[in-house]
């Protein structure tokens, strides 16, 4: 097997960037996290004539096709590259000029990026040094994902650019370590399919307010930094993984574990009786089971926080008033206290600022450990927090669990996917017309089916969602305010308006409101089992005042139809299947 380094233009690299060559494994990849600075030594080092390190590529035909390659190693100096020319940033106050790329500007020119209009720019001998610079680059031929994670991890064991989780990460496949990297991006907010193309990237990384890149999540505004949980430099270093490893151990061992950092090493290393015992526990548990508990007690809290209030470390000024660092320790127990009381105990809250109230000054309350928390430490805590919050928890059906507030986190990663796996999801801002005449429009409801009936053709895999009360046009948006008083709330280029408002203009409660479009689907010609599945997954979730109704469309193993009709769905586009587009898509449902 030869694994000889060859040299590959910037510009041909480019071209492969552009055209989808270039894939990101989620599985063992990091997210883009250079700094600006760091982006601008690379292009300086390139301008210089220096060598730059060597880039690594997998190529894997067998499951992508011939040409497209996985980036072991170099998708830090790919993306500074590529942002560079496409005028992301500039060097010395001096940027890429497009107009020296045809490439690149025919790709500006249909809006693909955006670029300087005014300058200053590079000169034309500098840019072209740039497109002409020679990256040494060896492809990796193999058909095993297992060796691609090996090589990922041995290129990465010194740990030098590496935190201590993202090195327990790197090239550990267990199902341990990818439950817990995967729920650590639905509550980060940069959840996504596994592979991607590295042009997507950046809608999945991470910036910080005071070093904007354009990327799809501000740390700030994850839960862990907003509320003082973990400082950004500890996000940015993965310690929001270290911590759900943290939970999600403790609840399989059904018992608070030590808080150090050789044990979690332990869970991760499958030579280790510890990381043998936390696989078969997840495998009797249920992966999917616990990921789902994990998230629904974390949109409870989410939500009880921000409904007292929306100020940044609200939190932490309640649990540590006065003291500005992170609060893991608190949080550990806060966490595990409500992850009894909600999943457990199956009890909802019923008073969020009784709740809030019952968290003042709560680490003055607590244990601390000299170097780590100990289990009995950590159960002290837990107790404590359960016996402060545990009276504002109420039995009610049907319970928090799996409805309402502890859906919202599902919610508000709905509407970020959506921006890269747009068929999908369909949002509509509700029923009811936005003209003068504020009609029910008919011809919407019926379409309810047509696209219900693509998202399910998309393939035997693909779930999918609706969200009625979400407008996803800034105008729509802004008349729903006009005509109905609402304030939207805007989350990933979307916008909530809620279908409360609608109710009310009908002069009908909410559960009537539902009913009105369960009986539109009751009545349609959409097939089985399609059709009985979804009527059992309507949903109703409140986000800042505002309820939006949510429809999963499960994965289906055969074609679907509406009547004699089948349909797909193309971007957010819903179109209907003919001919060969008909035959291609059954071949995605084998028999």
């Amino acid at each position: 097997m030869s694994v000889t380094p060859q040299g590959k233009s910037v510009q041909t690299m480019y071209r492969d960037y552009r055209e989808g060559r270039l894939l990101v494994n989620r599985k063992y990849q990091r997210k883009l996290v250079w700094s600006i600075e760091e982006k601008q030594r690379l292009i300086d080092s390139i301008l210089r004539g220096f060598p730059i390190p060597l880039i690594l590529l997998a190529e894997r035909p067998d499951l992508y096709g011939p040409g497209k390659y996985e980036i072991i190693d170099g998708i830090q100096r790919f993306n500074a590259i590529f942002t560079f020319i496409e005028n992301a940033y500039g060097l010395n106050g001096e940027y890429f000029d497009v107009s020296e790329f045809a490439r690149a500007k025919q790709l500006a020119e249909d809006g693909v990026f955006p670029t300087k209009k005014d300058g200053p720019f590079l000169s034309p001998e500098k840019c072209a040094n740039i497109l002409d610079y020679q990256l040494a680059t060896t492809v990796y031929p193999t058909r095993e994902e297992g060796r691609i994670t090996e090589v990922f991890g041995r290129i990465n064991a010194s740990g030098r650019q590496l935190s201590s989780q993202e090195q327990r990460q790197a090239g550990v496949t267990s199902q341990f370590s990818g439950l817990v990297r995967n729920l650590a991006a639905e509550l980060r907010g940069d959840v996504s399919k596994e592979v991607l193309l590295l042009t997507e990237m950046p809608e999945i990384s991470i910036e910080t307010g005071k070093e904007i890149h354009g990327y799809g999540v501000t740390a700030e505004n994850t839960i862990w930094c907003k509320q003082g949980i973990l400082s950004v430099k500890q996000l940015k270093e993965s310690e929001d993984e270290q911590i759900v490893a943290d939970l999600a151990a403790s609840i399989l061992l059904d018992s608070p574990i030590g808080a150090s950092k050789e044990l979690l090493d332990k869970l991760y290393d499958e030579t280790t009786a510890e990381g043998r015992d936390i696989e078969r526990k997840l495998v009797a548990y249920g992966a999917d089971r616990l990921s789902t508990e994990i998230k629904s007690t974390f949109s409870v809290i989410k939500q009880v926080i921000e409904e007292c209030s929306d100020q940044t470390n609200y939190l932490r000024n309640t649990v540590r008033p006065g003291r500005p660092y992170p609060i893991k320790t608190p949080f550990y127990a806060i966490f595990m206290a409500f992850f009894h009381l909600i999943v457990k105990k199956q009890r909802s809250p019923e008073s969020y600022k009784g709740i809030m109230g019952a968290l003042a000054k709560l680490s003055d309350k607590m244990r601390a450990g000299a170097h780590y928390e100990t289990m009995d430490n950590r159960t002290h805590n837990i107790n404590v927090t359960k016996g402060l919050v545990q009276d504002f928890f109420v039995d009610r059906e049907p319970p928090v669990f799996g409805h309402g507030p502890a859906l919202v986190m599902d919610f508000e990663n709905s509407l970020r996917r959506s921006r890269i796996e747009t068929p999908r999801y369909e949002f509509k801002q509700g029923i009811l017309r936005l003209d003068a005449s504020r009609e029910i429009d008919d011809d919407l409801l019926n379409r309810f089916m047509e696209v219900t009936c693509g998202i399910s053709n998309l393939g035997p895999d693909s779930e999918g969602y609706l969200y009625l009360g979400v407008a996803d046009k800034e105008a729509d948006a802004k008349r729903i305010e006009s005509l109905d008083g609402i304030t939207p709330k805007e989350i990933a280029d979307h916008y909530v308006v809620g279908v409360d408002r609608e109710a009310n203009l009908l002069r009908i409660t909410l559960d009537q409101y539902v009913q009105k479009i369960v009986s539109v689907l009751q009545n349609s010609d959409l097939s089985e089992p399609l059709k009985t599945q979804v009527l059992s997954n309507f949903d109703t979730i409140t986000i800042h005042g505002l309820t939006v109704i949510r429809v999963v469309v499960p994965a289906q193993r055969d074609l679907s139809f509406v009547g004699e009709k089948a349909f797909y769905r193309k971007g957010s586009s819903t179109v209907e299947l003919t001919g060969q587009e008909l035959v291609a898509v059954s071949k995605l449902f084998p028999a």
